[in-house]
């Protein structure tokens, strides 16, 4: 029987053959479905936000009313439009339309202008329809406002963009951005809550409470709470204008219907009529607004009316009824537009809320997936968009105001608009736990137009931190939050690894120094990482295929020995072959780029005069910047290398600019950049630097497993163990990374990676493909023994530097490894002497400051514990701040020594000495060494009449 006739009758995998073919590389006619679907969501929700979603928003908002000479003045944005991003009117270009690529390259924001149709009207009679532009706003780029718009491949290349871009995230300042889905509480559901926190929010308050997390059609939303007292009755809380508001529930209940207290109590006891104390709950709860002298709902409105109305901002001219309306209309069950089923949705929130507190129902879990919902990116930004419309004021006291042949109340709209944007007031509430980096009162607008009032609002005040938006810089990591069930999808037989090492590698994806884009000619990123000579995985799931991952490698094919070698290769530490180092294994790039606005170097005054140039025959550039005042392409920069220089026209002053970094690098590519207008004039340029990072000791490696390892040592090849055939491996692996670990799949991936590297062939890695009746060791140690290998991927190895059969069998075989972003470049830390803090003497820390390492209380700690007392003195004395003072032996003072008065210059006495100003004596003075910090500590209880005395002996 053939011994190969099992494998062989097996499903074929996938294949490398696609790699060879002459048509790879050459652009689709449409992209590949499968990518576009990972951003899919993000941009369909974009799309619904600023096309049906922006105008039910604009409907949703009151209009901005107000009294002017006597007569009632209203505002009523009726429609709002966004357009795609195009350049501003009277700019001279070929092209008005603005691309991604663009924006990158100058580090602009990719947006589109926001125009209002404002209906104004004078005491109710509409005078008219203005339309008026209310600045710009972010747009999502593949949306249906952005410009790359069913693009096919090739126009996107010709666009300077990938050839499958996934879009779905904004640019701003040329970085880009992407909004996480979060996690929101179910809309309109009523939520038992147990919360011990709530009893700090007053006297009577308890743990028990009932939240809703109303939500309206255009997706306004706003948090209301019922608490349950101590006596018994329930306290309804909301929030409006980020203030918290507290309304005894019998208020609600009565200012919302007309029905008799009879009747609102007989809807609160439905189901309890015997239930003694929750009836006279209710009876409390009704009597308290009868002691207002609030018996009828006319009464209440009017009440309720006159307590919230210096809190609503509603105009002078509404009655009570009117404001209190106003407030259950914006604050209370905002999702239900009638106020008879708000009532009704009081009263079951209420049922609810007793048979919490009562025990006869459970705590609902917050954390369920029954009680959760996902924010889509388009929901919260059609939030910040409303939120921002919603309370933008309008001026009202112009001096411009004055009698002409146009109405004044038209100036109003046509002159510039300021005021102080501010959010939506429940979305404070619906962004838990994200907190806002600073809050929107900060943003004061000038008296210039509101020209990007609203950009600013999103760039920065609606940007959380570590939460919404996140900062990416390459496709690789550009949207985690749903990369993270797909990267789990690239790992090799997953299902024969231990569950957290899965998730270890889920975050190591996004840490791989890959390939992550094809456009580095066209990027100004900060940051990018760059692979030199990634490889297609020779064992991979199918995954990997359906998205297309080889346009965009992420490691390297290595042969792996698993080994224990040297002892450089202890705990997670592995050993690579110095000749496959010098090969090029694993080396790498990362591209850095400045930008240089020649606007920001004079604070003051006008900076038309500097262009970028050089001074004829100026001896500090020595010939190695262009005419143009800027280093070639391709040249080498060293530290102190002249970078840039640039002239003052006016003055005829030449400033060269020099090379600060202590890494060499080499200028990739230079980017003239200009202004929204067009009109830069040479004063801003992107220099793109790339800096070589080949690997080096104490750099990052890992497998596709979560087996995480750090080069310890480039072993020359002489000294490697090889194989009877001659074979040497790159990577020697210690064998004590796999039994704690479990990563059965990294096995696996060996023998299957040596079978398809002897066969021609790529395996198919997806999980759950083996069983136990079709084993995986079985199935890959059949092609071995075909190949003429040991079944078990083993082989004997002898020792490079005895040259004799070691003894064990070693495991060798090929498995896929990724380097990682984490090098030691840049971590290292190292430094002699250096600055020191002024006040306290002691080293500065910080590696952007040369500093030191703080050597801390469990460093100390350590020190003792080895009885290392020398050692541990000349740490935190000798080598901080050790200085030498004076004391008086006598009175013990170490501030009362001070040095005497120089002699006049005519006398031979050249010896001055210190005296003591309270003993008045010089020979009491005695010199000791101590930290510096104690000498300033005395000083400072000096200062506080706290006297420090020192028993010298």
């Amino acid at each position: 029987m053939d011994p190969c006739s099992r494998w062989r009758n097996l499903p074929d995998g996938p294949s490398l053959k696609h790699l060879t073919d002459p048509s790879y590389g050459i652009p689709r006619e449409q992209q590949k479905a499968a990518l576009q679907e990972l951003t899919r969501a993000h941009v369909e929700s974009f799309n619904y936000a600023v096309h049906e979603g922006l105008g039910l928003a604009v409907q949703a908002i009151p209009p901005f009313e107000f009294a002017f000479k006597d007569q009632r003045v209203s505002f009523t944005i009726l429609d709002a439009v966004i357009s795609p991003p195009t350049v501003p009117k009277g700019t001279i270009c070929k092209e008005a339309s603005v691309y991604p690529a663009e924006c990158r390259g100058r580090r602009s924001t990719y947006r589109g202008k926001l125009t209002a149709d404002i209906n104004w009207a004078v005491n109710g009679i509409s005078k008219g329809i203005i339309k008026q532009s209310l600045g710009y706003v972010p747009i999502m780029v593949k949306s249906k406002l952005c410009n790359l718009h069913n693009l096919p491949p090739q126009a996107l290349i010709q666009h300077h963009e990938e050839a499958e871009e996934m879009g779905g995230y904004f640019i701003i300042n040329g970085i880009e951005k992407v909004i996480r889905m979060l996690i929101m509480p179910r809309r309109n559901f009523p939520i038992a809550m147990i919360r011990p926190k709530w009893k700090t929010r007053g006297p009577g308050y308890t743990q028990y409470g009932v939240s809703m997390h109303c939500v309206r059609e255009e997706h306004s939303a706003v948090n209301m709470n019922l608490h349950y007292l101590e006596n018994g009755t329930v306290m309804l809380n909301f929030i409006y204008r980020k203030e918290l508001f507290f309304l005894p529930l019998g208020f609600a209940l009565k200012a919302l219907v007309s029905f008799s207290d009879y009747q609102i109590f007989q809807e609160l006891i439905k189901g309890k009529e015997d239930d003694s104390f929750f009836r006279n709950s209710v009876s409390q709860m009704l009597r308290i607004v009868m002691e207002e002298g609030c018996s009828t709902q006319k009464q209440v409105l009017n009440y309720l009316g006159e307590c919230f109305r210096v809190k609503l901002n509603v105009p002078d001219w509404y009655p009570n009824e009117q404001a209190a309306e106003f407030l259950f209309n914006q604050c209370v069950c905002i999702h239900l537009k009638s106020n008879t089923e708000k009532f009704y949705m009081l009263c079951l929130m209420t049922r609810k809320l007793f048979a919490l507190a009562k025990g006869e129902c459970m705590e609902d879990n917050p954390d369920s997936l029954v009680n959760q919902e996902v924010l889509t990116p388009g929901q919260l930004f059609l939030m910040f968009l409303k939120g921002s419309l919603l309370l933008m004021e309008l001026p009202t006291d112009r001096t411009v105001l004055r009698e002409k042949r146009i109405p004044p109340w038209m100036e109003v709209v046509l002159i510039p608009m300021t005021g102080k944007p501010s959010l939506y007031p429940g979305l404070f509430l619906f962004t838990t736990p994200c907190r806002l980096v600073r809050p929107v009162q900060n943003l004061e607008l000038g008296k210039e137009e509101l020209i990007g009032t609203m950009e600013q609002i999103f760039m920065n005040v609606a940007i959380y931190e570590d939460e919404v938006f996140a900062g990416v810089t390459t496709h690789q990591e550009l949207f985690p939050h749903s990369l993270l069930s797909v990267i789990a999808n690239f790992i090799p037989f997953s299902d024969h690894n231990q569950s957290p090492r899965n998730m270890y590698q889920c975050q190591m994806g996004k840490q791989t120094m890959g390939f992550p884009l094809l456009t580095y000619q066209d990027r100004s990123d900060n940051k990018l990482y760059r692979l030199q000579t990634p490889q297609s995985p020779l064992v991979r799931p199918s995954m990997y295929d359906y998205y297309d991952m080889d346009n965009y490698p992420i490691g390297t094919n290595a042969i792996v020995a698993v080994i224990s070698y040297t002892g450089y290769d202890m705990e997670d530490a592995m050993i690579v072959n110095k000749a496959s180092w010098e090969r090029g294994f694993a080396h790498g790039s990362v591209y850095k780029s400045e930008f240089i606005d020649l606007s920001e170097k004079i604070k003051q005054g006008d900076s038309s005069s500097l262009v970028f140039g050089i001074k004829p025959g100026d001896p500090r550039v020595l010939q190695k910047l262009d005419d143009d005042g800027l280093p070639f392409i391709g040249a080498k920069l060293q530290y102190g290398d002249p970078y840039y220089s640039y002239l003052n026209l006016n003055t005829g002053e030449s400033f060269v600019m020099y090379y600060k970094s202590k890494e060499n690098c080499v200028v990739d590519n230079i980017k003239v950049c200009s202004n929204d207008t067009g009109s830069g004039k040479f004063k801003c340029v992107c220099i793109t630097m790339r800096v070589p990072r080949n690997p080096t000791i104490g750099d990052k490696f890992a497998s596709r497993h979560g087996q995480k390892g750090i080069l310890s040592r480039l072993w020359p090849v002489e000294d490697m163990p090889f194989t009877e055939s001659g074979m040497v491996p790159d990577i020697m692996f210690n064998p004590h990374g796999f039994p704690s670990r479990m990563t059965i799949g990294m096995l696996i991936e060996s023998m299957a990676g040596k079978s398809a590297a002897l066969h021609g062939l790529c395996h198919d890695a997806t999980p759950f493909i083996f069983s136990e009746e079709n084993s995986a060791l079985e199935y890959f140690g059949e092609m071995l023994k075909a190949a003429g290998y040991n079944f078990y991927g083993t082989e004997r190895l002898y020792s490079g530097i005895s040259g004799l059969e070691l003894e064990a069998d070693i495991f060798i075989g090929v498995v896929y490894y990724q380097r990682l972003r984490h090098m030691v470049s840049d971590k290292f830390q190292v430094r002699t002497t250096g600055a020191r803090d002024r006040v306290t003497n002691q080293p500065i820390g910080g590696r952007n400051v040369q500093g030191g390492i703080r050597f801390g209380e469990m460093e100390r700690d350590a020190l003792l514990a080895h009885g290392t007392s020398f050692l541990l003195h000349d740490r935190l004395f000798n080598c901080s701040d050790r200085s030498v003072a004076h004391v008086c032996v006598k009175c013990g003072s170490l501030l009362s020594p001070l040095l005497e008065k120089p002699p006049p210059a005519w006398s031979a006495m050249r010896n001055r000495k210190y005296n003591c100003t309270l003993c008045h004596r010089s020979d009491t003075i005695d010199t000791v060494s101590v930290p510096y910090v104690f000498r300033y500590f005395v000083a400072e209880l000096a200062a506080m009449n706290i006297k420090v005395k020192l028993d010298v002996v």
